[in-house]
């Protein structure tokens, strides 16, 4: 357990474990069934004022290289007049680097208000910093759509856009959920941390609406970027159909005349004159360069 003394306490508990809640326990009056809860994450973010106390779990995201997707990750409060206990089950930079960041003798909170508004504050700066790898994908995808595109190539940019497609929907699905969680957090907690508290909270609204409208943004992009992709695709295929369909348009006569005459009949034309092989040839080659033409003219090929 790490934690910072002033006016107002903090203390962080990383995966909390027997001795932390037997300490809890011992220096607050929390409710037993808060007490369970807080041994697993939970199922929903919340908030829940008891009395001298208030309950609050947020959730934000983080970016997980491995899995190319962003995942949940919570943050419990237990907040009191005089003291901001969170409670975390992995290890959570953010919060280590803001503890490290202050310093109780020339960065002290005068209330409880204060010090809850900037760790949120932290962790909703800590989301815009993490749309840096969306955006960045972004114009990679971007600079990579109007690029040559070979097969190999297409089958990644196609695998690119999927990943971050999944990557964005999720960040929305956790992201959207504290809006409702600050204003509920407004109004709960008015009655313990007093009337600064609708102001507190409205400004982290503010910034989150900001994480929500880049959000917005980057879905239409990578939505645009699919669909025109698929459009790219489709074009690339239709123009592979044309010149098949062409080409056995083109080579329509010389198969006629060729299956023709090599029948085996009698009364068969032209062969056994001087010359047949080649008249038939040019007969043929005439039938292409004519076919060839009229495509030209109605502006097929």
């Amino acid at each position: 357990m790490n934690s910072i003394k002033g006016k107002v306490a903090w203390y962080n508990i990383q995966k909390p474990a027997a001795g932390d809640f037997s300490w809890m326990k011992k220096n607050f009056k929390f409710h037993p069934l808060i007490m369970d809860e807080l041994k697993v994450p939970s199922a929903r973010a919340k908030v829940e004022a008891h009395g001298d106390y208030l309950y609050l779990v947020y959730y934000f995201p983080i970016y997980d290289r491995k899995e190319k997707v962003s995942r949940r990750s919570e943050i419990d409060f237990l907040i009191t007049k005089k003291a901001v206990i969170t409670i975390t089950y992995e290890e959570i930079e953010v919060l280590n680097d803001l503890l490290s960041s202050i310093n109780p003798k020339n960065r002290a909170f005068d209330n409880s208000l204060q010090l809850i508004h900037k760790i949120i504050e932290s962790l909703l700066s800590f989301q815009q910093r993490q749309l840096a790898h969306i955006r960045e994908k972004i114009d990679e995808i971007s600079n990579e759509l109007f690029s040559d595109r070979e097969k190999q190539r297409e089958r990644a940019l196609l695998e690119k856009i999927s990943y971050l497609t999944r990557d964005i929907s999720q960040y929305r699905v956790i992201v959207r959920p504290q809006k409702h969680i600050l204003e509920s957090f407004c109004n709960v907690g008015g009655g313990l941390l007093g009337p600064e508290c609708t102001i507190y909270f409205n400004d982290l609204v503010g910034e989150h609406l900001k994480i929500i409208d880049q959000l917005d943004d980057y879905k239409q992009a990578i939505d645009d970027f699919e669909n025109t992709n698929s459009e790219l695709i489709n074009i690339k295929s239709g123009q592979v159909v044309k010149t098949f369909t062409i080409l056995a348009f083109l080579t329509f006569p010389m198969m006629l005349f060729a299956t023709v005459f090599s029948m085996n009949a009698k009364d068969t034309p032209i062969v056994g004159l001087p010359g047949d092989f080649w008249i038939i040839v040019a007969i043929m080659l005439v039938g292409m360069i004519g076919m060839f033409a009229y495509f030209r003219n109605k502006d097929w090929i």
